[in-house]
Protein backbone atom coordinates (compact mmCIF):
# COMPACT_ATOMS: atom_id res chain seq x y z
CA UNK A 1 0.00 0.00 0.00
CA UNK A 2 0.89 3.83 -0.74
CA UNK A 3 2.78 5.07 2.44
CA UNK A 4 0.45 8.40 3.19
CA UNK A 5 2.35 11.26 5.48
CA UNK A 6 -1.08 12.70 7.24
CA UNK A 7 -1.46 15.27 10.14
CA UNK A 8 -4.53 16.95 11.80
CA UNK A 9 -4.66 20.17 13.14
CA UNK A 10 -7.39 23.03 14.47
CA UNK A 11 -10.15 20.25 15.31
CA UNK A 12 -12.76 20.42 17.91
CA UNK A 13 -11.84 19.75 21.72
CA UNK A 14 -11.10 15.96 22.05
CA UNK A 15 -10.57 14.98 18.77
CA UNK A 16 -7.74 12.07 18.85
CA UNK A 17 -5.12 12.80 15.37
CA UNK A 18 -4.16 9.33 16.23
CA UNK A 19 -8.17 7.51 16.24
CA UNK A 20 -10.34 9.33 14.08
CA UNK A 21 -13.25 8.40 11.57
CA UNK A 22 -10.59 9.82 8.38
CA UNK A 23 -7.63 7.18 10.00
CA UNK A 24 -10.30 4.39 10.13
CA UNK A 25 -11.31 5.06 6.56
CA UNK A 26 -8.00 5.48 4.64
CA UNK A 27 -6.27 3.13 6.62
CA UNK A 28 -8.14 0.23 4.29
CA UNK A 29 -6.61 1.67 0.95
CA UNK A 30 -3.49 3.69 2.64
CA UNK A 31 -0.40 3.05 4.78
CA UNK A 32 -0.59 6.24 7.54
CA UNK A 33 2.50 7.77 8.70
CA UNK A 34 1.29 10.78 11.30
CA UNK A 35 3.69 13.14 10.65
CA UNK A 36 3.54 16.63 12.98
CA UNK A 37 6.61 18.14 11.88
CA UNK A 38 6.96 17.48 7.94
CA UNK A 39 3.73 16.15 6.69
CA UNK A 40 2.31 15.52 2.88
CA UNK A 41 -0.96 16.02 3.35
CA UNK A 42 -2.49 18.05 6.25
CA UNK A 43 -6.52 17.56 7.52
CA UNK A 44 -7.98 20.77 9.39
CA UNK A 45 -10.84 22.40 10.82
CA UNK A 46 -12.07 25.42 11.68
CA UNK A 47 -11.04 25.75 15.44
CA UNK A 48 -7.96 27.29 14.86
CA UNK A 49 -5.14 28.97 12.49
CA UNK A 50 -2.52 26.67 13.15
CA UNK A 51 -2.86 25.17 9.21
CA UNK A 52 -1.41 28.06 8.72
CA UNK A 53 1.58 27.15 9.65
CA UNK A 54 1.88 24.23 7.20
CA UNK A 55 2.68 24.68 3.46
CA UNK A 56 1.92 21.24 2.43
CA UNK A 57 -1.38 19.92 0.87
CA UNK A 58 -4.03 21.28 2.67
CA UNK A 59 -7.34 19.48 2.92
CA UNK A 60 -10.42 21.52 4.98
CA UNK A 61 -12.66 19.65 6.58
CA UNK A 62 -16.23 21.49 8.86
CA UNK A 63 -18.70 20.65 11.01
CA UNK A 64 -19.79 24.02 11.02
CA UNK A 65 -22.02 26.44 9.24
CA UNK A 66 -18.58 27.81 7.44
CA UNK A 67 -17.38 28.03 3.90
CA UNK A 68 -14.02 26.89 2.74
CA UNK A 69 -12.01 29.66 1.78
CA UNK A 70 -10.17 27.82 -1.48
CA UNK A 71 -7.70 30.46 -1.16
CA UNK A 72 -5.89 28.42 2.42
CA UNK A 73 -6.90 24.89 1.17
CA UNK A 74 -6.48 22.97 -1.93
CA UNK A 75 -9.33 20.65 -0.97
CA UNK A 76 -12.94 21.19 1.18
CA UNK A 77 -15.47 18.79 2.57
CA UNK A 78 -18.18 20.57 3.72
CA UNK A 79 -22.12 21.24 3.40
CA UNK A 80 -22.44 23.64 0.94
CA UNK A 81 -23.98 22.33 -2.82
CA UNK A 82 -21.08 23.89 -4.87
CA UNK A 83 -19.25 22.70 -7.72
CA UNK A 84 -15.63 23.51 -7.94
CA UNK A 85 -13.67 21.28 -10.15
CA UNK A 86 -12.05 18.27 -7.86
CA UNK A 87 -11.89 20.30 -5.15
CA UNK A 88 -14.34 20.08 -3.07
CA UNK A 89 -17.17 17.70 -1.68
CA UNK A 90 -20.58 18.10 0.28
CA UNK A 91 -20.56 15.11 2.50
CA UNK A 92 -22.19 16.17 6.04
CA UNK A 93 -21.04 15.55 9.60
CA UNK A 94 -23.51 13.61 10.09
CA UNK A 95 -22.78 11.37 8.11
CA UNK A 96 -18.97 10.63 9.67
CA UNK A 97 -21.51 9.48 12.71
CA UNK A 98 -20.92 5.81 10.64
CA UNK A 99 -22.31 3.45 13.78
CA UNK A 100 -25.35 5.46 13.98
CA UNK A 101 -25.72 6.51 10.62
CA UNK A 102 -26.37 2.98 9.68
CA UNK A 103 -28.00 2.38 12.95
CA UNK A 104 -31.15 4.67 10.75
CA UNK A 105 -32.17 1.94 8.31
CA UNK A 106 -32.70 -0.48 11.58
CA UNK A 107 -34.20 1.36 13.55
CA UNK A 108 -37.45 -0.96 14.70
CA UNK A 109 -41.12 -0.06 14.42
CA UNK A 110 -43.26 1.80 17.27
CA UNK A 111 -46.62 0.68 18.54
CA UNK A 112 -49.45 1.97 20.22
CA UNK A 113 -48.08 1.04 23.16
CA UNK A 114 -44.81 2.15 22.83
CA UNK A 115 -46.41 5.74 22.40
CA UNK A 116 -48.19 5.43 25.82
CA UNK A 117 -45.23 4.22 27.60
CA UNK A 118 -43.49 7.77 26.64
CA UNK A 119 -43.15 9.58 29.51
CA UNK A 120 -42.10 13.47 28.00
CA UNK A 121 -44.16 15.35 25.17
CA UNK A 122 -41.52 16.62 23.02
CA UNK A 123 -37.32 17.71 23.99
CA UNK A 124 -34.97 20.44 23.55
CA UNK A 125 -31.44 19.56 23.97
CA UNK A 126 -28.80 22.45 23.51
CA UNK A 127 -25.76 24.08 25.09
CA UNK A 128 -25.24 26.73 22.61
CA UNK A 129 -27.01 30.17 23.45
CA UNK A 130 -25.56 32.10 20.46
CA UNK A 131 -27.46 30.00 17.89
CA UNK A 132 -29.89 32.08 15.77
CA UNK A 133 -32.54 33.43 17.80
CA UNK A 134 -35.28 31.06 15.75
CA UNK A 135 -34.17 28.10 17.89
CA UNK A 136 -35.14 29.48 21.34
CA UNK A 137 -38.21 31.11 19.75
CA UNK A 138 -39.45 28.04 18.55
CA UNK A 139 -38.86 26.32 22.31
CA UNK A 140 -41.13 29.00 23.84
CA UNK A 141 -43.76 29.05 21.38
CA UNK A 142 -44.82 25.34 21.51
CA UNK A 143 -44.09 25.38 25.05
CA UNK A 144 -47.19 27.30 25.01
CA UNK A 145 -49.11 24.37 24.12
CA UNK A 146 -47.56 21.61 26.13
CA UNK A 147 -44.22 21.57 28.19
CA UNK A 148 -40.92 21.53 26.14
CA UNK A 149 -38.54 19.28 28.34
CA UNK A 150 -34.87 20.92 28.05
CA UNK A 151 -32.56 18.96 30.32
CA UNK A 152 -29.63 20.73 28.11
CA UNK A 153 -27.74 23.97 29.77
CA UNK A 154 -29.26 26.38 27.53
CA UNK A 155 -32.96 26.85 28.75
CA UNK A 156 -32.77 24.11 31.17
CA UNK A 157 -35.89 23.33 33.10
CA UNK A 158 -35.92 19.62 33.99
CA UNK A 159 -32.89 17.78 36.47
CA UNK A 160 -31.89 15.35 34.63
CA UNK A 161 -28.37 14.91 33.49
CA UNK A 162 -27.39 15.25 30.09
CA UNK A 163 -23.95 15.11 28.78
CA UNK A 164 -21.81 18.51 27.78
CA UNK A 165 -21.17 18.91 24.15
CA UNK A 166 -17.72 17.26 23.11
CA UNK A 167 -18.03 15.11 26.71
CA UNK A 168 -17.79 11.21 26.18
CA UNK A 169 -20.55 10.46 26.64
CA UNK A 170 -22.93 13.48 25.37
CA UNK A 171 -24.88 11.34 22.42
CA UNK A 172 -25.38 8.92 24.36
CA UNK A 173 -27.15 10.47 27.17
CA UNK A 174 -29.31 12.89 24.89
CA UNK A 175 -30.22 10.20 22.81
CA UNK A 176 -31.67 8.27 26.20
CA UNK A 177 -33.39 10.74 27.27
CA UNK A 178 -34.68 11.50 23.51
CA UNK A 179 -36.00 7.95 23.25
CA UNK A 180 -38.44 8.73 25.84
CA UNK A 181 -39.81 11.87 23.87
CA UNK A 182 -42.69 11.90 21.31
CA UNK A 183 -41.09 14.88 19.31
CA UNK A 184 -37.96 16.67 19.31
CA UNK A 185 -36.65 19.66 18.29
CA UNK A 186 -34.29 19.41 15.88
CA UNK A 187 -33.14 22.90 15.03
CA UNK A 188 -29.79 23.67 13.54
CA UNK A 189 -27.58 26.95 15.28
CA UNK A 190 -28.40 28.67 11.80
CA UNK A 191 -29.69 28.57 8.17
CA UNK A 192 -28.05 27.56 5.58
CA UNK A 193 -28.61 25.38 2.24
CA UNK A 194 -27.38 22.25 2.90
CA UNK A 195 -25.99 22.72 6.66
CA UNK A 196 -27.31 19.09 8.30
CA UNK A 197 -26.05 18.48 11.07
CA UNK A 198 -26.69 15.05 13.68
CA UNK A 199 -29.44 16.30 15.00
CA UNK A 200 -32.31 14.97 12.89
CA UNK A 201 -30.38 12.06 13.16
CA UNK A 202 -30.39 11.35 16.58
CA UNK A 203 -34.02 12.57 17.02
CA UNK A 204 -34.53 9.64 14.35
CA UNK A 205 -32.37 7.27 16.42
CA UNK A 206 -34.29 7.64 19.45
CA UNK A 207 -37.33 7.34 17.54
CA UNK A 208 -39.01 10.43 18.05
CA UNK A 209 -40.66 12.90 15.41
CA UNK A 210 -38.50 15.56 14.55
CA UNK A 211 -39.41 18.70 14.37
CA UNK A 212 -36.69 20.01 11.98
CA UNK A 213 -34.93 23.84 10.99
CA UNK A 214 -31.80 24.80 9.35
CA UNK A 215 -31.42 23.42 6.02
CA UNK A 216 -34.13 24.39 3.11
CA UNK A 217 -33.31 21.40 1.41
CA UNK A 218 -32.74 18.42 4.18
CA UNK A 219 -35.20 16.39 2.22
CA UNK A 220 -32.53 15.78 0.16
CA UNK A 221 -30.86 13.81 2.63
CA UNK A 222 -34.10 12.30 4.71
CA UNK A 223 -37.47 11.14 4.15
CA UNK A 224 -39.98 14.38 4.32
CA UNK A 225 -42.74 12.12 5.22
CA UNK A 226 -40.76 11.21 8.33
CA UNK A 227 -40.19 14.71 10.54
CA UNK A 228 -41.59 18.08 10.21
CA UNK A 229 -39.72 20.31 8.36
CA UNK A 230 -40.62 24.04 9.24
CA UNK A 231 -39.16 24.85 5.69
CA UNK A 232 -42.87 23.78 4.19
CA UNK A 233 -44.67 25.98 6.36
CA UNK A 234 -45.57 29.70 6.17
CA UNK A 235 -44.80 30.10 9.65
CA UNK A 236 -44.32 28.47 13.10
CA UNK A 237 -47.95 28.95 14.27
CA UNK A 238 -48.70 26.78 10.96
CA UNK A 239 -45.99 24.06 12.36
CA UNK A 240 -47.44 24.24 15.52
CA UNK A 241 -50.88 23.46 14.04
CA UNK A 242 -49.15 20.18 12.67
CA UNK A 243 -47.71 19.65 15.62
CA UNK A 244 -50.51 19.36 17.60
CA UNK A 245 -52.69 17.37 14.90
CA UNK A 246 -49.94 14.50 15.28
CA UNK A 247 -49.80 14.73 19.02
CA UNK A 248 -53.60 14.48 19.28
CA UNK A 249 -54.06 11.81 17.04
CA UNK A 250 -52.08 8.13 17.31
CA UNK A 251 -52.74 6.77 13.66
CA UNK A 252 -51.55 9.83 12.02
CA UNK A 253 -48.72 9.61 14.61
CA UNK A 254 -47.97 6.21 14.49
CA UNK A 255 -48.01 6.48 10.25
CA UNK A 256 -45.36 9.25 10.38
CA UNK A 257 -42.59 7.86 13.28
CA UNK A 258 -42.69 4.31 11.90
CA UNK A 259 -41.60 6.36 8.66
CA UNK A 260 -37.59 5.48 7.39
CA UNK A 261 -35.11 7.96 7.96
CA UNK A 262 -34.08 7.46 4.34
CA UNK A 263 -36.37 7.62 1.07
CA UNK A 264 -37.15 3.50 0.27
CA UNK A 265 -34.75 2.69 4.05
CA UNK A 266 -32.17 3.20 1.79
CA UNK A 267 -28.91 5.42 2.25
CA UNK A 268 -28.06 7.93 -0.33
CA UNK A 269 -25.27 7.16 -2.34
CA UNK A 270 -24.01 10.69 -1.82
CA UNK A 271 -23.44 10.11 1.65
CA UNK A 272 -21.74 6.39 1.51
CA UNK A 273 -18.26 6.42 2.93
CA UNK A 274 -17.62 5.15 -0.41
CA UNK A 275 -18.06 8.74 -1.69
CA UNK A 276 -15.51 10.57 1.29
CA UNK A 277 -12.93 7.87 0.34
CA UNK A 278 -13.19 7.97 -3.47
CA UNK A 279 -12.79 12.05 -3.13
CA UNK A 280 -9.47 11.41 -0.70
CA UNK A 281 -8.45 8.83 -3.03
CA UNK A 282 -8.17 10.90 -6.32
CA UNK A 283 -6.21 13.34 -3.95
CA UNK A 284 -3.82 11.27 -2.33
CA UNK A 285 -3.33 9.34 -5.87
CA UNK A 286 -2.32 12.58 -7.98
CA UNK A 287 1.37 12.97 -8.87
CA UNK A 288 3.00 15.40 -6.72
CA UNK A 289 3.56 18.13 -9.45
CA UNK A 290 -0.60 18.28 -9.66
CA UNK A 291 -1.87 17.73 -6.36
CA UNK A 292 -1.88 21.55 -5.29
CA UNK A 293 -4.44 23.49 -5.94
CA UNK A 294 -4.47 26.56 -4.13
CA UNK A 295 -2.85 29.61 -5.51
CA UNK A 296 0.95 30.22 -3.92
CA UNK A 297 1.93 33.34 -5.30
CA UNK A 298 0.26 37.28 -6.44
CA UNK A 299 -2.33 38.42 -4.07
CA UNK A 300 -2.90 34.73 -2.39
CA UNK A 301 0.48 35.02 -1.20
CA UNK A 302 -0.24 38.39 0.45
CA UNK A 303 -4.10 37.63 1.30
CA UNK A 304 -2.24 34.65 3.47
CA UNK A 305 0.68 36.86 4.97
CA UNK A 306 -1.40 39.53 6.57
CA UNK A 307 -3.45 36.73 8.05
CA UNK A 308 0.00 35.16 9.35
CA UNK A 309 0.73 38.84 10.57
CA UNK A 310 -2.79 39.61 12.40
CA UNK A 311 -2.45 36.67 14.22
CA UNK A 312 0.73 37.14 15.64
CA UNK A 313 -0.42 40.65 15.87
CA UNK A 314 -2.81 39.50 18.51
CA UNK A 315 -0.49 36.98 19.99
CA UNK A 316 1.72 39.48 21.16
CA UNK A 317 -1.00 41.61 22.56
CA UNK A 318 -2.50 39.02 24.81
CA UNK A 319 1.17 38.03 26.00
CA UNK A 320 1.56 42.05 26.53
CA UNK A 321 -1.09 42.32 28.06
CA UNK A 322 -1.43 39.22 30.62
CA UNK A 323 1.95 40.40 31.32
CA UNK A 324 0.74 43.86 32.58
CA UNK A 325 -2.66 42.37 33.88
CA UNK A 326 -1.61 43.91 37.30
CA UNK A 327 -2.14 47.30 36.22
CA UNK A 328 -5.37 46.64 34.34
CA UNK A 329 -8.81 47.07 36.45
CA UNK A 330 -10.02 43.76 38.46
CA UNK A 331 -13.60 44.43 35.53
CA UNK A 332 -11.01 44.46 32.49
CA UNK A 333 -8.68 41.24 34.01
CA UNK A 334 -11.79 38.84 33.72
Amino acid sequence: MKTIKLWFTDFYPGFEPKDNYFLDLLSESYKIELNKASPDYLIYSCYGREFLNYDCVRIFYTGENLKPDFNLCDYAIGFDYIQFEDRYLRYPNFAFYYGQFEQLTKVPKISLQDIHAENYFCNFIYSNSNADPTRDNFFHLLSAYRPVSSPGTHLNNISIPVGERFASDWMFTKIDFQSQCKFSIAFENSYSPGYTTEKIMHAFISNTIPIYWGNPDVAKDFNPAAFINCHDYESFDEVILKVKEIDQNEELYLSMINEPAFKNNAIPDNLKSKKLLEFLQQIFNKDKTNVGKRPLHGAAKNYEKNLKDLLLTKKKYLKIRKFYSFLLPSKEKS
